[in-house]
């Protein structure tokens, strides 16, 4: 009776093995390797393991805080921040004496379903107190390190500085050649963040 058993558990083990595998043409396109194709300005991207093929495989970043619990973000505009107080619509940011900095604008959720490369762009806008920007920080993402370096180096998330946000609702800004994709998608959601409050 054990045998009987044991050679059906092993049917059944050779059974699903077999369904699983594919048999493979030698003319079929082999995906593990990269395939280079135009993709508006990025270059490569037509296979499944692209950033593996570049050492630049996109990773969920952690969200940073400060000592007092402050997002990086709000920190690097505000440096002397000490407080936040969320608000409706934007957050307001304090130094240690309580005096108002400014404002941080998420564009999130205005700005899902925003994508870039490999996912959404959500931005904080740093706004002073009479609501001019100071400036665009990218927040964490999907994005491939080798575009958001490009983005930067550009100076891209400048584009809006010292303008109202009725001034830059009205701005054209261009796409970024070689990152096309996620810099049209951070202009994308630096409108909805602005759409908001507007």
């Amino acid at each position: 009776m054990k045998k009987i058993i044991a050679l059906a558990i092993v049917a059944l083990f050779a059974a699903g093995s077999a369904s699983a595998q594919q048999p493979v043409k030698k003319d079929a396109p082999r995906t593990e390797q990269h395939q280079p194709r135009h993709d508006h300005g990025h270059g490569c991207g037509n296979c499944p393991n692209h950033g593996k093929h570049h050492g630049q495989q996109a990773q969920a970043q952690q969200p940073q805080v400060n000592a007092d619990g402050i997002d990086m973000a709000i920190v690097k505009a505000f440096p002397t921040v000490k407080s936040v107080q969320k608000g409706k619509k934007m957050t307001e940011v304090y130094d240690a004496s309580k005096n108002l900095l400014g404002y941080a604008l998420y564009s999130k959720p205005a700005s899902d379903g925003i994508k870039g490369y490999a996912g959404e762009t959500p931005v904080m806008i740093a706004l002073s107190t009479k609501k001019v920007i100071l400036g665009v920080y990218l927040l964490q993402n999907q994005e491939t390190p080798g575009y958001l370096r490009r983005v930067e180096e550009t100076g891209f998330y400048k584009n809006w500085n010292g303008l109202t946000v009725k001034k830059a609702l009205k701005k054209e800004v261009d796409a970024v050649s070689g990152a096309t994709f996620t810099s049209t998608a951070v202009a994308k959601s630096v409108r909805a963040a602005l759409e908001t409050i507007k």
